[in-house]
């Protein structure tokens, strides 16, 4: 015990003799029990408290920390004291946050990529409705699925941006290629319509093949990843069959004018077959 532990003194007394006396520390101190933090923690200077729990297995964090911040913030706290919920929902937050700015920047980025391909601002306009279609059909997936909305399935919502163009991308330029030949708009439409189906179901199901390995195997990777892959493979799938009817339909109705027919500057590719300009001449040749 550290209140008996025993030291020497030495003093003088009136003789000049040297005495010295042995004491313990209880002579001099007294003590207490008491409650104190084993740790002080701080943060920007302030004192603060974690109170820590876990989620119950089958319930969700984010959703019990968007009831229980009401109750929080109703509580009645001493001047100088506050509370705020922390933790996984901050991080939740953050990363949905971080993800928005992502996908806005994506979008920006695809449609200026495709208004210096279509030399258009119209045409990148109408490839762009294929994108809330892929949306629709990633949380169709989900939800059919029983999936929950994590980062890893909005993620594949950010590889959906730069996939579901592609097909409203073929479409509009083998139907601007049929109209620059001196095709009409509506009869252009039903020949990409007719032309150019197989090459974007070969492509979207070239893709869905291969994410169907990350939903059905059963390693860890997978499993993380699974929820992406659902996204990709619901959201591809319902926007190609979509963007077969509803690009055709916004082309029809923004897209009246004829196409500009851009001066690349090279005349050595005039000498490069078009597949548009040849179905243009066997139509002609062979009317119906």
């Amino acid at each position: 015990d550290l209140f008996q532990m025993e030291f020497i003194t030495t003093t003088t007394d009136d003789d000049g003799n040297t005495v010295n006396e042995t004491h313990t520390l209880g002579e001099f101190a007294s003590r207490t029990n008491g409650n104190a933090y084993a740790t002080i923690a701080r943060e920007n200077g302030s004192r603060k408290i974690s109170v820590t729990s876990d989620t119950a297995e089958g319930y969700n964090t984010t959703l019990i920390s968007r009831d229980l911040s009401p109750q929080l913030e109703a509580l009645d706290l001493p001047d100088g004291c506050t509370a705020e919920i922390a933790g996984e929902t901050t991080q939740v937050t953050e990363m949905i946050q971080q993800m928005a700015k992502m996908m806005a920047l994506a979008l920006l980025f695809v449609y200026f990529v495709m208004v210096a391909q279509f030399q258009s601002l119209l045409s990148p306009f109408i490839v762009l409705f294929t994108i809330p279609l892929a949306f629709t059909g990633g949380l169709l997936g989900l939800l059919l699925t029983g999936q929950q909305l994590t980062m890893i399935s909005m993620m594949g919502f950010i590889v959906l941006m730069g996939t579901v163009v592609n097909n409203g991308i073929v479409f509009v330029d083998y139907a601007n290629q049929l109209r620059m030949g001196g095709m009409e708009r509506r009869a252009a439409l039903v020949a990409t319509g007719k032309t150019r189906m197989r090459p974007i179901l070969m492509t979207t199901l070239t893709t869905v093949l291969a994410m169907l390995q990350l939903v059905f195997s059963g390693d860890m990777a997978s499993q993380l990843m699974s929820g992406m892959a659902i996204v990709i493979i619901f959201g591809l799938t319902y926007a190609t069959l979509m963007t077969l009817y509803v690009v055709p339909l916004m082309y029809d109705i923004l897209f009246k004018k004829p196409p500009l027919n851009v001066d690349i500057g090279d005349e050595n590719l005039d000498d490069i077959p078009d597949d548009a300009a040849e179905y243009i001449a066997q139509n002609t040749a062979q009317p119906e």
